[in-house]
């Protein structure tokens, strides 16, 4: 048993996060402590009052009582995992708890059950048990100097057990109240964090190649508004249907509904790459692919296609798509226009992060992403996965069940 997972330095808890003062549970669990705190008080006032009669005894032992019961308070909130002065508290509330048995000769009621939870809320476990086992041993022989009797000795010691527990575990229950309603906060915080991330992931990866598509056909468009005006007008309408498709990916990405298909996808990218003057060569055979799957290597294309509108300048491109080995399906677009040397293109302002949600994406799903440029200075983005295709998984399904 110990306390909270995280400590200071010196090894004593304190929470990830302080409990907000407003919060109605934190008021509620803070409520229980001192309302623990304040039961043992007037149970300890009440048998003080009758021990001995007389105000030159009964003042100052209520007095002592009150402050013992602010050592009390301190000691088993939560607000004493921030204090860092706890050793000199937690030996005046020691010295406060027992000298008055020697002043007051047997007569002293005390709170020796407080202080022994005190002792196990702010000592570092397993110090803290040894030196809450060793008050309750403490406990008999020091009532048995007192003149109690067997059975008072040994009540004695239990109410030490006794009221050292419920210190403890009222103290750690608010506490553990406090961490579980911050980790649910920070869980609600991380959901909302991944949500965000997904969102910018899928704008940057499916809206960019529209976009940039629709810029390239709209320059196009404007070189070509007086040489051949019915050739712009039709540059024209197909970036309109691009802008459509942006807006039909952006209802996509706004309901998390991203169904891609890598075939599709080249139907629709490659029309683009001839229209800026670039001879495509396309191969794709890999039909059967799972979902998941077909929609990571739809993304790998839109992106690819997109950095070559943007960052190359060439005149060749390959794309192909099937079978790398057993089980292994591989996508691989190429081109010999992207930029190197001295006279290189400088970046995009701002930089970009298209490579890093790929490899994000293919990671999620058991795949690798590769970018290198050949001795040809053709440039090569390589995207593999390990995956069967759908029919054959749903096929295997029911034999492997016979066999089990």
């Amino acid at each position: 048993m110990g306390h909270s997972a995280n400590r200071d330095d010196d090894g004593r808890p304190h929470p990830r996060r302080p409990p907000r003062p407003g919060d109605p549970l934190t008021r509620l669990t803070r409520g229980i402590v001192v309302m623990v705190a304040l039961g043992f008080f007037a149970a300890s006032v009440v048998a003080t009052v009758r021990n001995h009669d007389g105000l030159a005894y009964q003042l100052p032992a209520v007095a002592l009582l009150v402050v013992l019961l602010g050592l009390q308070i301190g000691h088993a909130g939560p607000w004493r995992l921030a204090r860092r002065w706890w050793p000199w508290s937690l030996a005046v509330h020691g010295a406060l708890t027992y000298l008055p048995f020697a002043l007051y000769d047997g007569t002293w009621v005390g709170l020796p059950g407080s202080f022994a939870g005190s002792v196990l809320l702010t000592v570092a476990a397993p110090r803290s048990w040894l030196l809450f086992a060793a008050l309750v041993v403490v406990q008999y022989p020091l009532c048995a100097a007192l003149g109690g009797h067997p059975g008072q000795c040994l009540n004695a010691s239990v109410s030490v057990v006794v009221g050292g527990s419920v210190v403890y575990g009222v103290a750690r229950l608010a506490d553990l109240i406090a961490e579980l309603r911050t980790a649910r906060t920070e869980l609600a915080e991380l959901a909302v964090d991944r949500e965000r991330l997904r969102f910018a992931r899928d704008l940057h990866d499916l809206l960019g190649a529209s976009l940039s598509a629709a810029a390239l056909r709209c320059q196009l468009a404007e070189r070509l508004a007086e040489e051949d005006p019915d050739r712009a007008r039709a540059e024209i309408a197909e970036v309109l249907v691009l802008v459509r498709r942006a807006m039909a990916d952006a209802r996509r990405i706004s309901s998390g509904d991203l169904r891609m298909s890598l075939a599709r996808e080249a139907g629709s990218v490659l029309p683009v790459l001839r229209a800026a003057g670039i001879d495509v060569e396309a191969e794709l055979d890999c039909e059967g692919l799972r979902p998941e799957l077909d929609a990571v290597l739809a993304t790998v294309l839109r992106e690819a296609v997109t950095n070559l509108l943007r960052h190359s300048v060439p005149r060749r491109c390959a794309i192909r798509a099937g079978r790398d080995g057993p089980g292994t399906v591989c996508l691989e677009v190429s081109n010999d226009g992207a930029p190197h040397g001295p006279g290189a293109a400088p970046p995009e302002p701002g930089g970009g992060h298209g490579l890093g949600n790929l490899t994000e994406r293919l990671r999620a799903v058991g795949g690798r992403l590769t970018a290198e440029r050949d001795g040809a200075g053709w440039f090569h983005l390589r995207a593999v996965v390990e995956a069967e295709p759908a029919g054959r998984a749903a096929r295997e399904a029911p034999r492997t069940s016979r066999a089990a």
